[in-house]
């Protein structure tokens, strides 16, 4: 019998649960051609937020190149607008653990890639001035607080903040500090935790600003960009030997093939339904193990995400139910953690499927043979964000979309991140990164608040 990570995630469910972030729903939600196209320059499978980026990439960066998106659901709706309306760099906390498994230099490359992040996926909204995208997504600058609520977890956090300031750019030094118990009590109303971390932040609506950056390309490459929704792709294959058709690869949808030049795929917990080679590489994995918070600064409503899943539930690509366990520790955490809090009244709940890698970060660029069993050619991968899609998704999409065109990304992308036949071997095999999310000692990942 397979093992959890071993197990096919298959395709997205038909009928997930629906986040409040995808009331109502966006005017592109499920737009379709009439007729799917018969053949294009590149399939790109999956349309959150990496996707929109690769999208966005490739039509600003050749005037010619064609781009067709196949979406399993509607648009942006999987993981993308699942979230907690975060965007944040995991790298701070994570920094020692980097340093560990990857040394120094690679480490503080990762993070700083996280930090342009943030400020690309800003300039990305800042490119439509004429628009509201940054009016409708709301989104905006913030003071993250990571709060942890066990000792030793703390210890650990401060100890990745001491590497941080030892090794980083003098630029990035002191950008987070510590707080006591009574300190974090007194300026923010929590209780109950051993301390925490504050540092800059930002928080978003996260469907609203990725439908939105859609919409506005679609407008603008209507000619050359196409999005099927609801088109889930069931397989790629190469075009038969003395097939003179364009397009190296076939692509296999519900609504018939399509030929096309390269595939991208942007699928992240679902990836390995089509790439099953990376099934114990990369898994599947609903929402759960830490606690995160925003707050709509209109309605004031609080957008809290995480779950108490059991260790044998978390490898799970089925969203749509949220286990009864989750739905009743959820309501727990605002009594539990803040001072001026009552029981919440919940409005809306949902739950949605993250993607991991063994080693901790994401996996990207041109897939080689050992992951398709097909000549190394067209086909590109950005998934394996571990929680932290906001983190990664902006940057990974536009390096795909550059490396696709044949541009150089080495001066601002890891090497660490490539997807490369000495990884798969190596740290994607035998990586420890994330042992404990799956296992006795989850429990530490769930000291995080």
């Amino acid at each position: 019998m397979p093992s959890p990570l071993e197990k096919d995630p298959g395709l997205p469910v038909s009928d997930p649960t629906v986040p409040f972030w995808q009331l109502p729903s966006h005017p592109l939600a499920s737009t379709s051609s009439g007729r799917l196209p018969t053949s294009t320059d590149v399939v790109m499978i999956g349309s959150g937020m990496t996707g929109c980026s690769v999208a966005k990439g490739l039509l600003e960066g050749d005037p010619g190149i064609r781009v067709c998106v196949l979406e399993a659901r509607g648009l942006a709706s999987g993981a993308t607008s699942r979230n907690g309306g975060h965007i944040v760099s995991p790298s701070v906390g994570d920094f020692a653990e980097l340093v560990e498994c990857f040394g120094v230099k690679a480490a503080v490359e990762i993070a700083e890639f996280t930090l342009r992040n943030i400020e690309m996926t800003f300039d990305a909204v800042a490119e439509f001035p004429e628009s509201t995208l940054a009016t409708d997504s709301k989104i905006r600058r913030t003071t993250k607080v990571l709060a942890y609520t066990d000792q030793k977890a703390f210890d650990n956090a401060q100890h990745s903040l001491r590497e941080w300031n030892q090794h980083m750019p003098v630029n990035r030094k002191d950008l987070f500090k510590m707080m006591s118990s009574d300190e974090v009590k007194a300026k923010f109303g929590l209780k109950n935790v051993a301390g925490a971390s504050v540092g800059p932040g930002a928080a978003v609506w996260p469907y609203l600003l990725w439908c939105g950056l859609w919409s506005l390309l679609f407008e603008r490459y209507s000619d050359r960009l196409a999005i099927e929704t609801f088109t889930p792709v069931h397989a790629v294959s190469e075009a038969p030997s003395g097939d003179d058709r364009p397009g190296r690869y076939v692509v296999k949808t519900s609504r018939g093939e399509i030929r096309a030049s390269h595939v991208v795929y942007c699928t992240n917990g679902f990836t390995s339904h089509l790439l099953p080679s990376l099934r114990d590489e990369k898994s599947g994995v609903r929402s759960a193990s830490l606690y995160y918070l925003t707050q709509d600064i209109d309605t004031g409503y609080m957008m809290l995400g995480g779950e108490y899943e059991k260790p044998e539930d978390l490898v799970c690509s089925d969203d749509s139910k949220v286990n009864s366990r989750s739905s009743e520790e959820i309501v727990k955490v605002l009594p539990k953690h803040f001072e001026r809090s009552g029981a919440p009244q919940v409005k809306s709940l949902w739950s949605g499927i993250m993607g991991f890698s063994r080693d901790g970060i994401p996996m990207i660029g041109r897939l080689p043979e050992e992951v398709t069993g097909r000549r190394e050619d067209g086909e590109w991968l950005a998934a394996g964000f571990n929680g932290y899609g906001t983190g990664y998704c902006y940057s990974c999409g536009l390096a795909i979309a550059l490396m696709l065109l044949g541009k150089d990304v080495s001066g601002w992308v890891p090497s660490a991140l490539m997807i490369t036949k000495e990884r798969l071997r190596g740290s994607l095999s035998t990586g420890t990164f994330w042992d404990g999310l799956v296992g006795p000692s989850v429990e530490a990942e769930r000291s995080k608040l």
